[in-house]
């Protein structure tokens, strides 16, 4: 009996685990089991032509799946996954056709259309439909003659739930163009698509994925932040439609199977507070559509914000004005196209204007232009080129004008202008010629900026160019943080040129242009460049209080010079904007440089076109030559200080320090009231480094009087500080060399340099090697060569060959030039953390640092403490690894412990080693703090709220598009309050709860599900 219960007991054990085998096999199949197709695979569909083309479904595993269009028929055998998928052929324009979908069960798709179809995205603009406001009403006769059952849109339900396979049901799936229909067309592309249509007669298409309210954070792929430590590192506590990638998971990755004509986007309203970084965001969403959609040149179209908030004129500061430059800023990126719509706003105050047909017409014609081919279609607006100053006025001169620019009205509206404060005046504008523009202001008497349409709500503007497209806005003080100072240490031996320009086309002769110290290799290969001086106003790096600019000229400023114990670096340039005429007043930087890249520009001089600067080993001595004045001692970090030691008008070239004695090279300047006669000659200046006095300058015997030496060097044949030749460049093109013999510098040959500006050179065993910069004055062509001097000691300059080792880009030229600083006292860190600070915000603490420059970084360990002592890791964010560029990185604690939270970031290298930063301390103010709303049901919601006051307030709930749904009052008492309320008739969406407590604002969204 024991015997056969036991076998019974086995024959069920084996029973059931057959059972399970059986199921676990039959899994798919009873998951996915007949055919089945998504939502956006049905009637009515509108396929894009002309490509090969995905059709997708789900099965039985192992079923055969057919599918047969339009004379193609192509079968597949459904894999593990349950998922099936075929690609048909190229289809030209056309329909209605039928498509048959056959397994185990067939469909039958009618009514399907080929032609032309678009991916509709961003948030409520985009998404507004003929229902919203007055549209109805206002566009009534659009409505009545709207049927065309060659344009269907789908409409993509918004949700932010994850999906890949299919988007959230939707009600309406794909529709016609019908008066009964129009209020789920979205206005834009419902425009967009009527206006393509009747141009070309083929199907359009729109897929429409928006949501109202959103950041475009939510739209872009986890993937596609990576360059975003903080988004990409964020795992947030709760489902909210802030979320990074959020909407891209739940509403664009259901959708990459589909294939466009391209993308429609309108989109930013709700970044306006983030506008800078919009300027990397937006490229990066760009690049991730095109990544997941694998179509790296998908047509990318989009809408500049349109006008809207309150008018202020003039404005000082806009963030939407930001936005929309940042949306500019994109128009760079292959592919794209951008239309502005600053002054479709007819309220002027709405956020949401209803006149969406311009703007429509607008994305059609750069459709036609950059997707059809049709060229001659203009879209581009007219955007700013560059300005001048023309005494109490600015010129601005604009591209893309057609035939030229017009003003719709009298007046020409939304120009301001300021001078150095950057207190903007609203001001007279003139349109003076085919592109430009006069602008000026009785109140500023001294220009140096001009804006245009920089407002949140420039609804008056009314520049236009010939095709009657609106002017972008714009600022010319328009920020940049390329420009910005970043420490790089220099490489011992290299060469260091300054070269001016960025590439872009030069300026007028006298106005400014950027300096970049590039770096070459002896042989003339570069090492490191476009190290930029900072030249724009407000973005210096630490320690940086003063602008360097070059003036362009032919002109011999920015001559380079090394201190003879090859610690520092020094040059003079102009402390200005770039972009502004130079004259002979005005404040001039010194710029001081050591090895290690660490950059001192807190000595200026006052006076003069600025044309070089030397210092002393110590840098107790700064010597400055300026065209105006002559030679002046100025004390290290002074301002404006300057000393005369020689005077003459356009008298001195060019200063050299060498065992404590200045010397100097002068032209020739006449006797003035106020400065005695210069002659060329080399020269001592009074004995050793004089500060003070005016100073007898005391040719050395035997060296040229006859010629103008440009710059010049001494070199020792012995190794040691016996210098015994001389090298100088003069202004007759030529490379003189000298040897001293008995205290008399005695003529050792020339070799012709043509054009020839700078010169530096060093002793290479028995052999001189000399570098010079060249620059054509006419078409500023410029070369970096190099000479050769055999046997220094004793040879003579005649057939030395000048060979062109590097020569500057276009629409560059070189200046000065010299051999990088040594021996600097200051060492260099893996990484050089520069600031490291925290704050709390909405979702919690966030952490911000940045780096100078990084070597073998690895990553960053984020470590918290309650106490302060006792830390523990919370997560860590990627490093750049190496990099001589400043880089910015931040990290989210979405979980911070209540009162005061201690931070601390531990630096971890590629070889494991670590060191930690400093602490900061954070108070989460969460105690006093808690505004948090839970659904505890289908109806019911349980608020989480503190008070520190007694009192009586009001609840509010508006839905996305502002509409109150529900209003109430509860009672706050001091400390934690818990309350229930029950909303009446919400539909599953995102809503906002809004309330008053200890007199200030709250509000926060959260997401309803009516299945709950």
């Amino acid at each position: 009996m024991f015997k056969q219960k036991f076998k019974h007991q086995l024959y069920l054990g084996f029973f059931a685990k057959t059972l399970l085998f059986i199921s676990c096999c039959l899994l798919p199949q009873l998951m996915f089991g007949i055919v089945k197709l998504p939502k956006l695979v049905g009637d009515n569909m509108v396929l894009q032509r002309n490509v090969n083309l995905p059709i997708w479904g789900t099965a039985a595993v192992g079923e055969n799946v057919t599918v047969t269009f339009n004379g193609q028929t192509h079968s597949t055998v459904t894999p593990a996954s349950g998922k099936w998928r075929i690609t048909l052929t190229p289809l030209t324009a056309g329909g209605p056709f039928t498509m048959s979908v056959q397994g185990s069960n067939t469909i039958t798709l009618t009514n399907v259309l080929i032609g032309d179809v678009y991916l509709a995205s961003g948030q409520s603009n985009m998404e507004l439909e003929f229902d919203y406001g007055t549209a109805s009403s206002f566009y009534a006769d659009e409505i009545a003659t709207s049927s065309n059952s060659n344009i269907r849109q789908f409409k993509v339900s918004k949700s932010v739930i994850a999906a890949t396979d299919d988007v959230s049901a939707t009600p309406y799936g794909w529709q016609s163009a019908a008066p009964a229909n129009m209020r789920h067309f979205s206005m834009v592309a419902y425009f967009f698509a009527r206006d393509l249509y009747s141009k070309y007669g083929v199907p359009i298409g729109i897929i429409n994925s928006t949501y109202g309210g959103t950041i475009i954070e939510a739209w872009i792929s986890h993937e596609g932040l990576i360059n975003f430590p903080d988004l990409y590192n964020q795992s947030p506590p709760s489902i909210a439609d802030t979320n990074p990638s959020i909407l891209h998971n739940a509403m664009i990755s259901p959708l990459l199977n589909c294939k466009f004509k391209g993308v429609l986007w309108y989109q930013g309203e709700s970044n306006v507070s983030n506008a800078f970084e919009y300027r990397n965001l937006f490229p990066a969403l760009i690049e991730d559509f095109r990544t997941k959609f694998n179509e790296p040149n998908l047509p990318f179209l989009y809408v500049q914000l349109a006008n809207y908030s309150g008018v202020t004129e003039p404005q000082q500061t806009s963030q939407i004005a930001e936005l929309r430059e940042a949306q500019a800023l994109a128009q760079t990126i292959g592919n794209t196209a951008m239309v502005v719509s600053h002054e479709t706003g007819l309220s002027g105050v709405d956020i949401h204007p209803i006149w969406k047909l311009p703007i429509a017409l607008r994305l059609s014609a750069a459709a036609q232009n950059r997707i059809y081919g049709e060229t001659n279609i203009a879209y581009v607006s007219p955007s700013y080129q560059s300005s001048v100053v023309s005494g109490n006025k600015m010129i601005v001169t604009f591209k893309n004008v057609g035939t030229g620019l017009n003003k719709v009205g009298s007046v020409l509206n939304q120009f301001t202008i300021a001078g150095a404060d950057k207190v903007y005046k609203t001001a007279t504008a003139t349109i003076i010629g085919t592109n430009t523009v006069e602008v000026s202001a009785a109140t500023v008497a001294s220009p140096m900026y001009v804006r245009y349409a920089w407002a949140d709500n420039p609804r008056n503007a009314n520049l236009y160019n010939s095709f009657y497209l609106p002017a972008e806005s714009f600022r010319s003080d328009q920020p940049s943080e390329s420009v910005s100072y970043t420490a790089m240490p220099f490489t011992n031996g290299n060469l260091v040129v300054t070269r001016y320009g960025d590439g872009n086309a030069l300026p007028a002769t006298d106005t400014t242009v950027p300096i970049f110290l590039d770096e070459y290799s002896s042989a003339g290969a570069k090492r490191n460049v476009n190290r930029p001086m900072p030249n724009i106003a407000g973005n210096y790096g630490a320690g940086i209080s003063n602008l360097i600019s070059g003036r362009h000229s032919f002109g011999v400023e920015a001559l380079l010079s090394l201190s003879e114990n090859k610690k520092f670096l020094a040059f003079a340039a102009n402390n200005m904007t770039v972009g502004l005429p130079v004259n002979a007043v005005g404040s001039k930087t010194i710029a001081v440089l050591a090895a290690d890249g660490a950059l001192n520009t807190n000595t200026t001089a006052n006076w003069g076109v600025a044309r070089m600067a030397t210092v002393s080993n110590d840098l107790s001595r700064v010597y400055y030559i300026s065209q105006t004045q002559g030679l002046s001692f100025v004390p290290y970090q002074s301002t404006g200080a300057n000393v005369v030691l020689a005077a003459g008008e356009n008298g001195y070239r060019s200063a050299a320090i060498y065992n404590g004695q200045l010397y100097v090279s002068t032209g020739t300047s006449p006797t003035t009231q106020n400065y005695a006669e210069v002659t060329r000659q080399v020269s001592t200046v009074g004995a050793g480094m004089p500060t003070a006095n005016t100073q007898t300058l005391m040719p050395l015997p035997g060296l040229p009087t006859n010629e103008i030496v440009r710059q010049f060097i001494f070199l020792s044949t012995t190794g040691n500080n016996n210098y015994d030749l001389f090298y100088g460049v003069t202004e007759s093109n030529k490379l003189i060399k000298y040897k001293l013999v008995s205290g008399t510098w005695v003529a050792k040959g020339s070799v012709t340099v043509g054009s020839v500006v700078s010169l530096t050179g060093k002793m290479d065993g028995a052999n001189a090697i000399l570098y010079s910069t060249t620059l054509n004055s006419s078409n500023f062509a410029s070369t970096l060569v190099k000479i050769e001097d055999p046997a220094a000691s004793n040879s003579t300059l005649s057939t030395n060959v000048v060979n062109v080792i590097a020569t500057a880009a276009t629409n560059t030229y070189f200046k000065g030039v010299a051999f990088a600083p040594e021996n600097s006292d200051i060492s260099t860190l893996p990484v050089e953390l520069n600031n490291f600070e925290g704050a709390m915000n909405m979702q919690g603490v966030k952490l911000n640092w940045e780096t100078s420059q990084e070597r073998n970084a690895a990553y960053f360990e984020v470590w918290r403490a309650d106490d302060g002592v006792a830390f523990r890791n919370i997560g860590s964010v990627k490093a750049a690894g190496n990099s001589d560029i400043k880089k910015t990185y931040s990290f989210t604690d979405f979980n911070p412990a209540q009162g005061i939270n201690y931070y601390q970031l531990k630096q971890v290298d590629l070889d494991g080693k670590s060191a930690p930063s400093k602490i900061v301390a954070v108070n989460s103010g969460l105690v006093s703090n808690i505004f948090k709303v839970a659904q505890t049901s289908a109806t019911n919601l349980t608020l989480t709220i503190t008070a520190v006051r007694h009192s009586l307030t009001n609840l509010t709930i508006t839905n996305m598009m502002g509409q109150k749904v529900y209003d109430g009052k509860v009672v706050l008492n001091n400390g934690l309050n818990s309350l229930q309320i029950t909303p009446i008739n919400l539909l599953t969406g995102i809503y906002i709860l809004q309330a008053v407590v200890d007199g200030k604002n709250n509000n926060i969204k959260f997401y309803l599900n009516q299945q709950f």
